[in-house]
């Protein structure tokens, strides 16, 4: 009789032995599946935690013990990744802020054997076996964190200061801003002299508008004569057309009287967007034969 009861509980344990590899074997092909929340198979992971429960009923020896143990484990690890996924509106699930807060609710700092029984009172109600504690990385510190030191500020003088400073910096930016202003009206001033004075000296004949603006010498300063002339375009100081003949833009200044009577007549006006790249430049001088430029950069 004693024989034939070892017997069938070798066979009993065998078979729960392998009802825990076809378990841990399912749970391992279903992995990726299990760990996504919002997968089709949110439920399967119940079932399996459900059959590892039933199996465990049938535990009688140590190496049942060890497979219940390694399921429970792939289980617990499945469970942490569906738990990391869940969120309610902008709050999320972590680990780390989880561990502070149960840290802050049972008292921080050293943590008593009395705090982990009322601990394991208050939530052994949630499980219907007691949940094995692991450490990462080495045990928990329990040196609490020193104080913070607070500095008292003066309000006032801190405030008076800040005002001071903004008004600086806003009289700071005025002046620059003034001085930039006063800069460019020299600038384009200094433009409309030096057309005015090529205009003369070629009769009072239309200038060539690249032969005037391009520096040889400078592509930089060949866009900021652009700029310059775009600023006596918008002021009606001078005139741009095409010449007929040669199919190139030219230019000519425009007396005040001239300007107002203009204005009056409301001639047509177009709106031209013009790009120039380093080679449009290169070849633009080459063709014109441009050696010196007519405007003559202003000494600072």
């Amino acid at each position: 009789m004693g024989g034939e009861e070892e017997e069938e509980s070798n066979v009993d344990q065998a078979v729960v032995r392998a009802g825990y590899r076809s378990l841990m074997d399912d749970i391992t092909n279903n992995e990726e599946e299990l760990g996504d929340v919002s997968g089709v198979c949110h439920t399967q992971l119940k079932e399996y935690m459900e059959a590892s429960e039933a199996l465990f009923q049938q535990v009688s020896a140590p190496q049942e013990a060890v497979l219940d143990a390694r399921v429970l484990k792939q289980l617990s690890r499945l469970c942490s990744r569906q738990a990391e996924q869940m969120s309610a509106n902008i709050t999320q699930f972590n680990q780390q802020e989880f561990a502070e807060k149960l840290m802050a609710n049972m008292g921080g700092g050293a943590i008593s054997r009395r705090k982990w029984i009322l601990l394991g009172t208050q939530v052994k109600t949630m499980f219907k076996r007691s949940p094995c504690l692991t450490y990462l990385y080495g045990a928990l510190d329990t040196t609490p964190p020193p104080p913070k030191e607070r500095k008292e500020r003066d309000v006032r003088v801190t405030q008076a200061t800040r005002v001071k400073d903004l008004v600086a910096t806003k009289d700071t930016i005025m002046q620059e801003a003034e001085a930039s202003d006063n800069q460019t009206e020299q600038l384009v001033g200094h433009v409309f002299k030096c057309l005015a004075s090529v205009w003369r000296q070629g009769g009072k004949e239309p200038v060539n508008f690249f032969r005037f603006v391009i520096d040889p010498e400078s592509f930089g300063a060949t866009i900021e004569n652009l700029f310059h002339v775009s600023f006596l375009v918008k002021e009606g100081k001078v005139n741009i057309s095409v010449d007929e003949g040669l199919g190139l833009p030219v230019i000519v200044p425009v007396s005040s009287r001239r300007a107002a009577g203009a204005g009056a007549a409301e001639e047509r006006k177009n709106q031209v967007v013009m790009n120039i790249c380093m080679d449009d430049w290169q070849k633009l001088k080459e063709s014109l034969q441009v050696r010196r430029a007519l405007i003559p950069r202003m000494q600072s």
